[in-house]
């Protein structure tokens, strides 16, 4: 029997070319992958929520692996913190559901931090902080922060190739910028990120902190949407992966998934995106859940959930047998969450979406 674990691992990217396996230099994927292959004497492969680039480190890198040797997750934490390098540290291993959960493809958002040494050259932090060596006015840079934020074609400020990227409309969702008397830290949240783009966008705040550009630079590149521009990467050693959050999936196989609403989704008439989280999040006994294809994300309908029954609404009767077969999923994962007894859930294939709010009690 497979089983699938997922863990949280931290490390100091310096030493490293990168998390992903290299022809040549070492690699944080292939350190891990050793010590498992060793344990379990099998080929195992890790796949992380993404890849971070040579010198970049970790507080908390998501990743996962399949094998058929059963251990706890505390037994395979301990394992692997037995001999990984000091500078490689598993945080957490748990055993997680093999269809419901992927590293890569249930990512909600990362968040980035890009830390700014201001202060005196700092040989203690030269592996975790950019030692900038001007000043920097914080104003201006949170004049230009706006411009970033929200849904934008970001081709000059990465390095992606569009032959392999196309498209390459990304959302950020947030950046904070702080401040001491020593730092400047930025931090970066949106649900993905092309290659080097959060180093590019620190690297056009930083020149903009140095007056080399007014704030509406920043807009002026996205509306550029050139590979040509001047901007380069600010250094490696600065970025950091703080974190990774996923959304939950309640069903999925080859023709769809029923999962979370996620920022993008169109949502059910009478209802905000925050209020179907914070359903979800507090496990209230009446949630919403979005229906969709598999690997576009197109949405299909939505999933009613309430005491002990639950109703599927399909908006084209074409989808409606790709909607049914996830409902014998859908009453295993309603029994795991306690609710019984479990109703056989409903298909209704309305004329329109329902305009009306449904009438949940708080």
């Amino acid at each position: 029997m497979m089983h699938r674990y997922a863990c949280i691992v931290s490390y100091d990217g310096a030493g490293y070319e990168g998390w992903q396996s290299q022809t040549r230099g070492t690699s944080i994927q292939e350190a891990i992958e050793g010590i498992l292959q060793s344990i379990a004497q099998q080929k195992i492969n890790i796949i992380a929520s993404g890849r971070t680039d040579a010198g970049v480190s970790a507080s908390a890198q998501v990743f996962m692996f399949d094998t058929d040797k059963e251990m706890t997750g505390r037994k395979w934490m301990g394992a692997l913190n037995g001999s990984l390098p000091a500078d490689i540290h598993i945080l957490s291993c748990i055993e997680t559901d093999p269809v419901l959960f992927h590293a890569r493809y249930n990512v909600r958002w990362k968040k980035y931090v890009y830390r700014i040494n201001i202060g005196p050259y700092d040989v203690f932090s030269i592996d975790t902080a950019y030692q900038c060596p001007t000043a920097l006015d914080t104003q201006a840079m949170r004049q230009a922060i706006p411009y970033l934020i929200g849904t934008h074609d970001f081709t000059s400020l990465n390095s992606s190739p569009l032959s392999e990227y196309p498209d390459q409309v990304r959302t950020i969702f947030d950046i904070q910028l702080e401040e001491d008397h020593q730092n400047i830290i930025l931090t970066f949240q949106g649900k993905g990120f092309l290659r080097y783009m959060v180093r590019m966008m620190s690297s056009a705040l930083i020149e903009i902190g140095r007056h080399k550009y007014p704030p509406m630079h920043i807009k002026e590149l996205l509306d550029a949407k050139s590979k040509n521009t001047p901007h380069k990467n600010a250094p490696a050693c600065g970025l950091r992966l703080e974190e990774v959050d996923y959304f939950e999936i309640c069903a999925m196989n080859e023709h769809g998934m029923i999962r979370e609403y996620l920022f993008g989704d169109p949502l059910p008439s009478g209802f905000s995106l925050p209020e179907l989280e914070k359903r979800v999040q507090q496990k209230s006994v009446d949630r919403i859940y979005a229906f969709t294809s598999r690997h576009s994300q197109k949405n299909l309908g939505y999933f009613v959930l309430q005491p002990g029954h639950g109703q599927l609404i399909v908006f084209d009767r074409r989808d409606l047998a790709a909607g049914e077969s996830l409902l014998p999923q859908m009453e295993q994962w309603m029994q795991k969450q306690g609710m019984d007894p479990i109703c056989e859930a409903d298909v209704l294939i309305p004329q329109a979406e329902p305009q009306k709010k449904f009438d949940f009690k708080e």
